[in-house]
């Protein structure tokens, strides 16, 4: 694979006779919806096909998987043209194989809003690790906020993407509260009813494990946040459930703001499975 930046008076035309590939596989690599249209900086991927498939009458997504021995899944990556549909025609061709090694792995986790519109779901799942419904809430008593969240993970399980819980303080208002992550954090009694409700939706709703997202701690809450993290983790990981934790985008130790002075790295990267470093602010 190669990875093109458009400069001053290029095409896609004059870029695929570069690379020797068809316009047509620029297209559907990159999903572009006018061609015509570039803009110079515009990164294009450019990828090899190794082996490709040509769809017969009567073949289905399934029958060439078994066939070809290539996974639904990959067709569906390797084909992003197909939108994460099934849905192909004869004569048609598809990727079964590109060219090149892989480097390594990477794990993908996509949010969704319940209400994301479900083409774009549907098109996207296939690239996922994880999905993320967004988001439970919380009560003041540790009751969950609900979350019409089923079709989604239904949709999930059937790409074989594993679904996460997100817990988090956001409120109906649209903002995180710091003075809710503090009655969690500190109140005994609230806590224990929130860890059971959790672990009661975790398995109702077949979650693959568990994303905290408690932002804007107070600073004096650090500590015990990451103690009901550690807590978390020692109540879920011998039901088969990840602990993941939610960091903002800290440059020191001691980066001053509320959004980063209750996110002691250390101490939550000790009491986590896993870390989600969200640096897209």
């Amino acid at each position: 694979m190669d990875i093109h930046v458009v400069k001053a008076g290029e095409s896609l035309y004059s870029i695929a006779q570069e690379y020797g590939v068809s316009i047509a596989r620029l297209m559907a690599d990159n999903q572009l919806p006018d061609p015509s249209r570039l803009a110079v900086g515009q990164t294009i991927v450019v990828r090899y096909p190794q082996q490709t498939y040509t769809v017969q009458s009567g073949d289905t997504l399934a029958s060439i998987a078994r066939e070809t021995g290539v996974a639904a899944r990959t067709l569906l990556q390797n084909n992003p043209n197909l939108r994460g549909e099934s849905a192909i025609y004869p004569g048609q061709t598809l990727v079964l194989r590109y060219r090149g090694e892989k480097r390594g792995t990477l794990s993908v986790n996509g949010y969704a809003y319940v209400y994301i519109d479900k083409g774009l779901l549907q098109r996207t799942l296939p690239f996922l690790t994880n999905l993320t419904p967004f988001t439970y809430g919380i009560t003041e008593t540790g009751e969950l906020v609900e979350l019409d969240d089923r079709s989604l993970i239904a949709a999930a399980k059937q790409m074989g993407v594993a679904p996460l819980m997100h817990l988090s303080t956001l409120t109906q208002e649209g903002g995180f509260s710091n003075q809710l992550a503090s009655l969690v954090l500190n109140d005994p009694a609230v806590q224990d009813r929130l860890v059971a409700n959790l672990v009661a939706r975790l398995q109702e709703r077949g979650y693959a494990g568990l994303d905290v997202d408690f932002e804007f701690v107070f600073a004096q809450d650090a500590e015990p946040y990451a103690a009901f993290i550690a807590r978390l983790r020692r109540t879920l990981n011998p039901l088969g459930y990840p602990v993941i934790v939610a960091l903002a985008p800290k440059t020191s130790a001691t980066q001053p703001g509320l959004l980063y002075e209750g996110h002691n790295y250390r101490l939550l990267g000790q009491a986590a499975d896993q870390l989600l470093l969200m640096t897209y602010g």
